[in-house]
């Protein structure tokens, strides 16, 4: 089968692989669609994969077939499947933290992805998909799912300020997300006009370019000094992480969802003295159903999200090297089946 095959520093290639067969406990699916994630662009650009795995974890298919002892699914189901793979009997994952779970294996980063025709994957983080969501929207399902996380782990409640830093795949749904909470002021941060754009039809009241306009400034401006409520940040990058301490109001919230592997300063004073809360946000998982449900409704505007559909062929030329870019595309899906 084809497949999209991570090599190393920049160097994904799309070739020819064995197609895999289903273990007790597991089940075939034929994939539909699959999503380009943040943390696939990161491993192409710093080359910190395993050499020869399959990437890609967004996806959406079709079950082909099923293992020995699987039950609830038939050959033909339309599902999606979790990207995290918790162990299910370690101290987190038995205390409802699998994200956080000591063995925890990953789609397409531990074990092969579905950024090809077929990906087996365990029986018990697949979900079936309603009719009323469309196979390629259902690729939102995991982005969605992580930023349910963030908002159930945080204090955003009606009537709160937002700001979102990064207004990629996971900000943009963050803005979905604070909306449908009853935020009564989201406020976005991006460089990126087309983005921006996503995010103001999206439903953000203020966009701002941090690289032209004074973000605290407009953040002041907007909340009559003060200062947001809270903080989604979903862009990771050392310049919005030190901004936060000083963008939020004295007691208020920075929930950081964005991954930054490198240093950056840090303001600790004016966190103790405005007794900030800072917390990390990692994986959804018990929120996969929520996402699903939402996308199925129609509460999340996924057809602004998914700026391109891309064949496999195109993944690098059309996917990861748009991506590593500064560029106005939010999520890009390959298509493999399709609908």
């Amino acid at each position: 089968m084809k497949a999209a095959v991570f090599m190393g520093l920049e160097d994904i290639r799309v070739a020819d692989v064995p197609k895999p067969e289903p273990k007790a406990g597991e089940v075939l699916i034929k994939v539909a669609y699959c999503g380009i994630c943040g943390s696939d662009v990161a491993a192409y650009r710093t080359g910190n994969y395993v050499e020869g795995l399959v990437i890609g974890h967004e996806f959406s298919g079709y079950i082909e077939e099923v293992g020995e002892g699987v039950e609830g699914f038939k050959p033909g189901d339309r599902v999606t499947g979790n990207g995290a793979v918790p162990c299910g009997c370690c101290k987190y994952c038995l205390t409802g933290k699998p994200s956080q779970c000591e063995d925890l294996q990953m789609t397409g980063v531990t074990f092969n992805g579905a950024m090809a025709e077929y990906i087996v994957m365990p029986a018990k983080v697949v979900y079936k998909l309603p009719d009323s969501l469309s196979m390629l929207h259902a690729t939102l399902v995991d982005t969605l799912a992580d930023v349910l996380h963030a908002y159930m782990i945080s204090s955003l409640k009606a009537g709160d300020t937002v700001l979102v830093q990064g207004a990629g795949p996971i900000g943009a749904c963050t803005v979905e997300v604070a909306e449908l909470a009853g935020a009564s002021k989201i406020i976005v941060s991006e460089p990126s006009p087309g983005r921006r754009r996503i995010a103001e039809e999206l439903g953000a009241h203020v966009t701002v370019d941090p690289t032209s306009e004074n973000l605290g400034a407009i953040v002041e401006r907007e909340t009559g000094g003060e200062g947001v409520d809270i903080v989604f940040d979903a862009a990771g990058v050392p310049a919005s992480l030190s901004s936060n301490f000083t963008l939020v109001k004295k007691g208020g919230e920075i929930v950081v969802i964005g991954i930054c592997e490198e240093p950056f300063e840090a303001d600790f004073f004016t966190l103790v003295l405005n007794q900030l809360t800072v917390k990390g946000s990692y994986l959804g998982y018990n929120e996969y159903p929520l996402a699903i449900k939402l996308l199925a409704e129609g509460e999340i505007d996924a057809d602004k999200i998914i700026t391109s559909v891309i064949p496999l062929e195109d993944v690098v030329e059309r996917g990861f090297k748009r991506l590593v870019k500064p560029t106005d595309e939010c999520k890009i899906v390959v298509e493999l089946a399709g609908e």
